[in-house]
């Protein structure tokens, strides 16, 4: 029998919790993180709407893969 050639598991390091925020704080950081983004649509076949925030220097390509501009 020969020995096992398993790598040791490095652990990540435990993420710091973040305080609880309210409804509203949480809308305004979505909000906030979308600023000066532009919103584009797809609707496949089955009537689903997939939505991407994009920067405004991506649009002409999303609008390649079947995108629509809102």
């Amino acid at each position: 029998m020969s020995d096992s050639t398993k790598r040791a598991r490095v652990r990540k390091p435990a993420e710091s919790p973040t305080p609880p925020q309210s409804p509203a704080e949480h809308l305004a950081a979505l909000q906030a993180r979308e600023m000066g983004k532009t919103i584009m649509y797809q609707v496949d076949a089955w009537g689903h709407v997939e939505t991407r925030f994009v920067r405004s220097q991506n649009v002409a390509a999303w609008q390649a893969k079947g995108f629509v501009v809102r």
